[in-house]
């Protein structure tokens, strides 16, 4: 069964080689090869999933510094597994080769960072966890600053920047956590081994803070969100399904990962803060879409909205809210996804993401009006779509420890009712605009790429039960780890 990690884990890398290696192929060819890697994995966990959970690929790596590459697959790891090898393969079919420059560049990058992902998602070794966090920048820095907008360069720095800076010490602590370690008989980078000392460190408090502001801006966790807006404005299609999709739930697994099992008590101490935090970012992420005149930026603070009701899940210290929370993790990555999907199919038709300029678009462009529109009620958790089965969990955990919070909370559920609808509203349904040459509906490859992502919608939002019986072990042992800290 290690055979199946190595491939899960190297194929995306010696993809990503053969990209950049091969220069004179042509983008349509590098984007099919490209397509045809990145589904690898995706078939891989598809056939065997129910063997890989517990599957361990280990060795030495730096003996002399304890440092093991260690790699595992838990319940936990094989659910970000399976979102990374859905979205990374739709991320591509969201490029057209022919207005790509650099096109082996580009699909490099992308499976590059598939590899990346991959082992940050199953690393258990706190060191090779770093370098994977710290590695995945890159590559999306890059998409910003080559393919991105007319302001990709101050939106590709002031990414980088955020990012660098919320893990700037995180190095310090992770060798703190070593030498904590090493103290007491053990050491090691063992992310296993270190949840036994990881609370008796001195200055525990400031380690698990360090840690928690690298995961808080990655996600982002308001208020460290500053770079979102203009990040995903100027990144192309692809690059916004990636930050939106994949990137936010690095740091919400960072969350799960490194401060559920390493920091369970200070993360339970904490919540009230983090709720207060959590709450506070779904509020002023739905009011901003609600003032936004630019559909990709109302788009991309509603992302922010439904991040931060997903780490209310995260920070509340019930099996429901937590399974909750992991479901809504991977039901935000798939309808994200098909919000930038058809942004990005309007705004190459408009030539521009306004929502001033036309309106009455359902005229002219039938086909794409209602998948939008499908899409927008996935995200307004509309009942028997996906997100509506994990915002619920989250609510009736919630609601068991504090109900007039909870009421609170519900609002944003009308909020966000108002933002997303008001912008189908202004393109789609207010009286028609002057036809334009270039307003071609989509076509039977936009339909065929929808087509995935309206399955997963329904098939979560009908028929949950094959998903949570997956995030339910995940949960569960979350809440072990919680149990059990006092005895640590």
């Amino acid at each position: 069964m290690l055979n199946l990690i190595w491939l899960l884990f190297v194929i995306p890398f010696a993809g990503s080689v053969a990209a950049f290696v091969f220069p004179t192929v042509t983008g349509k060819n590098v984007k099919r090869l490209a397509l045809a890697i990145s589904l690898i994995p995706l078939v891989i966990l598809i056939f065997n999933y129910r063997n890989l959970i517990g599957t361990q690929l280990k060795y030495a790596w730096f003996p002399a510094l304890s440092i093991e590459f260690n790699l595992s697959i838990d319940a936990l790891s094989l659910l970000f597994l399976f979102l990374t090898a859905i979205i990374i393969p739709m991320s591509l079919l969201a490029v057209r080769s022919e207005k790509l420059p650099y096109p082996n560049v580009f699909y490099g990058l992308v499976l590059l960072l598939q590899g990346l992902l991959i082992g940050f998602f199953t690393a258990r070794d706190l060191v090779v966890f770093t370098i994977f966090w710290e590695g995945m920048l890159l590559p999306l820095y890059f998409m910003i600053n080559i393919w991105g907008g007319p302001f990709r360069e101050n939106a590709s720095l002031k990414f980088l920047i955020y990012m660098i800076a919320g893990s700037a010490l995180m190095v310090l602590a992770v060798l703190s956590l070593y030498f904590t370690a090493s103290s007491s008989g053990m050491s090691t980078f063992n992310i296993d081994l270190l949840a036994k000392t990881s609370e008796a460190a001195p200055h525990a408090m400031w380690l698990g803070a360090i840690f928690f502001l690298a995961f808080a801006v990655k996600t982002p966790l308001f208020p460290f969100h500053a770079w979102l807006p203009d990040a995903y404005c100027q990144a192309p299609t692809a690059g916004t399904i990636l930050l939106s999709a994949i990137l936010s739930k690095a740091g919400i697994y960072g969350f799960l990962r490194i401060g559920a099992e390493l920091f369970p008590s200070l993360m339970r101490e904490w919540s009230p803060l983090f709720l207060g935090l959590a709450t506070a970012g779904v509020f002023y992420g739905g009011l901003s879409a609600w003032m936004q005149r630019d559909y990709k930026r109302l788009i991309a603070y509603s992302s922010f909205s439904h991040v931060n009701f997903i780490l209310i899940g995260v920070f509340l210290w019930n099996q429901t809210a937590q399974a909750g929370g992991i479901l809504q993790a991977l039901n935000h990555g798939i309808t994200i996804t098909a919000l930038f999907f058809a942004a990005g199919w309007l705004e190459e038709r408009l030539g521009t993401t306004s929502m001033g300029h036309v309106s009455g678009l359902a005229k002219f462009l039938p086909q794409l009006c209602w998948v939008t529109l499908f899409f927008v009620l996935s995200s307004v958790a509309l009942p028997g779509t996906n997100n509506f089965v994990g915002e619920l969990l989250i609510l009736f955990g919630f609601f068991g420890t504090n109900p007039w919070w909870t009421a609170f909370l519900t609002l944003t559920v009308i909020l966000s009712v108002i933002y997303m609808l008001r912008w189908m509203q202004k393109v789609y349904f207010e009286a028609p605009s002057f036809f334009q040459k270039n307003w071609i509906d989509i076509g039977a490859r936009e339909i065929a790429i929808s087509l995935p992502l309206i399955i997963l919608i329904l098939w979560i939002g009908i028929y949950p039960s094959p998903v949570l019986k997956q995030v339910k072990p995940a949960a569960e042992k979350i809440i072990a780890a919680a149990i059990q800290e006092p005895s640590r």
